[in-house]
């Protein structure tokens, strides 16, 4: 419960969520092909407006992808400039930023730590963790007051490259001398809140994902990851399970399963167009020390990154 101008209220947050995933796999000479995606939102089924002619045309998608990954190459090891697309950079805002500017990992040594006030991006990069409602949508976690009966608002964590705040709950924020925005949350009623995040995202830029693609000559193009890690000094290592190589512009053949790597406040630093498209993800869990549902999200951004691939 809180108080709001003197009246005690009780709150039950509730995040439903409903996704749909559809796994696809081939045996293509010998060696066996995957490809999959999750589907769904925020909200039950019911809220979803899900039909049948919207399933197959999904799983049309999926298949598609999946055929022309019979002729994927591997990806050539070494930095390039790369478009990650928005799911990508959407695990990278939350794994590899969000969780160095959590406040207990910060008293705890996390390399973030050391920058506040700095500048740790391109200016072209302002991420937010955003409370509730992004652009009078919904978003897919909304949190409107958090497990320690704080009113959620949005954290900006970084503006226009510059490392602004980190997020909190009422021990740090006291400790730190910063301000509340609603960030402790526990995953269930006997749980400790620890300091989470809700829905993290890169805000989108002005670019148009076709001319990012245009401007590099040999690079690639990452879409979907599907596993990954960071820590405490955003040093990150993620699989990548689709993508293309960029070809004087252009999309040229699929790749093979691949890995990226670096350090995220270095990667930031090399952000040169960000896109003007926008998508959202909260189909799996954050672990920290609670299993807790999150969003991520964002454009899709064009950087340099490390690939691991074959000479």
């Amino acid at each position: 419960s809180y108080s709001v101008t003197g009246v005690q209220t009780c709150a039950l947050p509730i995040s439903p969520r409903t996704y749909i995933a559809i796994w696809m796999k081939i045996l293509h000479n010998d060696t066996p092909i995957l490809h999959a995606d999750h589907w769904g939102g925020f909200g039950e089924y019911e809220d979803q407006a899900l039909s049948l002619e919207s399933y197959c045309s999904y799983a049309d998608g999926i298949y598609e992808e999946l055929m022309r990954k019979k002729e994927a190459v591997h990806a050539k090891g070494g930095t390039f400039e790369c478009v990650l697309g928005p799911k990508l950079a959407g695990i990278l805002a939350h794994e590899a930023i969000g969780h160095t500017t959590e406040a207990d990992l910060v008293l705890n040594g996390s390399i973030a730590g050391e920058y506040l006030n700095q500048e740790v991006a391109s200016k072209l990069v302002t991420l937010v963790d955003v409370a509730n409602t992004y652009k009078d949508v919904i978003c897919p976690i909304p949190v409107f007051i958090d497990d320690e009966g704080t009113l959620a608002e949005d954290a900006v964590i970084i503006e226009k490259g510059i490392l602004k705040r980190y997020m909190h709950n009422k021990e740090s924020a006291m400790l730190l001398g910063q301000s509340l925005t609603g960030n402790a949350r526990a995953y269930q009623y006997s749980d400790e809140p620890l300091i989470r995040m809700r829905n993290t995202m890169i805000q989108p830029g002005s670019a148009k994902l076709s001319d990012m693609i245009s401007s590099i000559e040999d690079g690639y193009y990452l879409i979907e990851s599907g596993s990954g890690q960071a820590d405490k000094t955003s040093e990150f290592m993620f699989g990548v399970t689709s993508g293309y190589q960029i070809k004087n512009g252009s999309l040229s053949k699929p790749i093979k399963e691949t890995t990226i790597s670096g350090v995220a406040f270095d990667l930031l630093k090399t952000v040169s167009m960000v896109s003007d498209d926008m998508y959202w993800s909260a189909a799996g869990m954050c672990g920290k020390k609670q299993s807790i549902p999150v969003g991520m999200g964002g454009p899709a951004i064009k950087c340099k990154v490390t690939i691991g691939g074959r000479s």
